[in-house]
């Protein structure tokens, strides 16, 4: 063949092999027939201690031989129980990074995706999947808002429930948008049985004031029941300042702006002080115990599940309740008066978790093809639901129904991997296929709990989102930085002693000393640097957070 006719040639089968990959669409998930006894094997790193990633299994019926048949890939994963950070940073300088990296951690994510040694997985789908789904129906609010962040679209967040994913994955009805709307994993809860037992409806615990006389009553009868001692009040262990203070700053109205919508130190606030004052009151009366406050979540659980607790106040995620068992009235009101508030990320733009793919991953072509697989309908179908006929079966109404076995196998996530691939939930998608819970059912029970508080009439829901700074916002170098950290160890340090006053007059000593040191330590030159990112965000978004108390 002459050297012309062999270009044309060339040129013709192109567009011949072009033309058929356009007919067939999308990444082939199947790998042809004499790949399929070779499968490549990826290796996976996590700094996620509790993700429970079953070994990969090619046992016929498998969800993981099922993954490899269609992408020819295998998964070695590594989660350390411990030191993921340091053995991360210990690969990278020895440039072993692993294939893929799975990180809840944002700013080690952001470092990756800066060091140029990841993917940029637009340039990696169009190179090696140009027809995958990614590239034509991801979220677009949810990729603005990671380019944004790491400056081009390094990761695939896990978690998707953004607004534009809620129109791609559509779901029926409102219930799903009020519980976006309203529902925190932070909250009050009552135990319904020992309410009934000392005579307390909803109606008793709404105010601060019926909260303690409730407590008191409690106490006052020997706090016992069935030969149980009785817990008045259990904060959420060594947590408390995390949660359980957050919880009772959103009840209390302690708000993060002035009367400019400028951003100001939420615990400058008076409302505040009436947190601090609330958990003072309860560790000197006896309601609740300063020891639970180094307590562990396994000890919480455990204190929890003894059904002897009255009030919990903090991360309900943290306590193995059965949620049929307790009630929420939502904030405790306070004395003042002043609004409830609470903070969301109503928009729900960056997930949690952040896959990232490794610029050295030896089978970049299938990984990028093992990646629109299980981020497609198809594959997040069998990597949560399994198989028709065997583990769901599908309604009439176009929603999945779980049989006993399937049901079984997603609680035995850790061993069957149903359910188990964390990073690439897609929370729209699966509301898309799932019928909506019913009064019976353990979901709605907790979406009931969870959304008293936003739900309640009063309350003043905010964006969080506008609150948010990029990566190294702050240089922990500089001054500015500097203040920060000397800020948040003052803190943490100074809260402890607050709430462990012994009298009224060492509390306001010890709050006075709270307010007036912060000052000297320069939270207000940090409150004006983190103020000027949140009124561009305000500029960004549209919106802006008002203040209402």
């Amino acid at each position: 063949m002459r050297k012309k006719e062999k270009k044309y040639y060339n040129q013709y089968l192109i567009i011949v092999m072009s033309f058929f990959l356009f007919l067939t669409g999308g990444c082939n998930y199947a790998i042809p027939e004499q790949e399929t006894t070779r499968l490549d094997s990826v290796t996976l790193f996590s700094d996620v201690d509790f993700w429970d990633l079953p070994d990969w299994s090619l046992e016929e019926g498998t969800i993981s031989a099922e993954s490899s048949k269609q992408t020819g890939l295998k998964i070695d994963s590594t989660i350390p129980p411990q030191d993921a950070k340091r053995i991360l940073s210990s690969l990278f300088i020895k440039e072993e990074l692993p294939d893929l990296i799975v990180l809840e951690d944002e700013d080690m994510a952001h470092q990756l995706a800066a060091s140029g040694k990841v993917w940029d997985l637009q340039e990696l789908l169009e190179r090696y999947c140009p027809n995958s789904h990614l590239l034509s129906r991801f979220p677009e609010d949810m990729k603005q808002e990671l380019i944004r962040r790491d400056g081009a679209w390094y990761a695939y967040p896990s978690h998707i429930n953004s607004l534009d994913a809620k129109e791609i994955w559509k779901c029926e009805g409102e219930y799903y948008d009020k519980v976006d709307q309203y529902s925190t994993t932070l909250a009050i809860i009552w135990n319904r049985r020992l309410l009934k037992e000392f005579g307390l409806t909803a109606e008793d615990i709404q105010t601060k004031e019926q909260v303690f006389a409730a407590f008191e009553k409690v106490k006052s009868t020997d706090g016992n029941s069935h030969g149980a001692t009785i817990i008045p009040l259990l904060l959420d262990g060594n947590l408390y300042q995390d949660y359980s203070l957050t919880v009772l700053n959103n009840s209390f109205g302690a708000e993060c702006v002035d009367d400019k919508g400028n951003y100001v130190e939420r615990w400058l606030s008076p409302q505040a002080k009436e947190t601090l004052q609330f958990v003072n009151t309860a560790l000197r009366q006896g309601y609740a115990q300063a020891e639970d406050l180094m307590a562990n979540n396994t000890k919480i659980k455990a204190d929890m599940a003894k059904g002897n607790v009255l009030c919990f106040i903090g991360n309900t995620a943290n306590t193995g309740i059965d949620p049929s068992q307790w009630i929420s009235v939502g904030p405790i009101l306070s004395e003042s008066g002043k609004r409830p508030v609470l903070g969301k990320d109503i928009r729900m733009a960056k997930g949690w978790l952040n896959t990232l793919v490794s610029k050295s991953c030896k089978f970049p072509q299938k990984v990028a093809n093992w990646l629109d697989y299980m981020t497609s309908d198809q594959g997040m179908l069998v990597n949560n639901y399994g198989f028709e006929g065997e583990d769901y079966t599908w309604a009439q109404d176009g929603t999945i129904r779980l049989t006993e076995q399937g049901m079984q196998k997603r609680e035995d996530y850790a061993v069957t991997g149903y359910s188990a691939w964390w990073n690439f939930g897609n929370h729209a998608w699966e509301r898309s296929i799932l019928p909506i819970p019913g009064e019976e059912e353990e979901s709605y029970q907790t979406h009931q709990l969870e959304s008293a508080l936003g739900s309640y009439p009063d309350t003043y829901l905010y964006d969080t989102c506008l609150l948010s700074l990029p990566n190294h916002y702050i240089n922990p170098e500089n001054k500015i930085g500097k203040i920060q950290e000397d800020v948040l160890a003052f803190k943490k340090s100074q809260i402890a002693k607050i709430i462990a006053a012994k009298s009224d007059e060492e509390f306001e000593e010890e709050y006075q000393y709270f307010l007036s040191h912060l000052k000297e330590l320069g939270i207000e030159k940090l409150d004006q640097k983190i103020n000027q990112q949140v009124q561009k965000n305000y500029k960004f978004y549209g919106d802006s957070i008002k203040k209402v108390n």
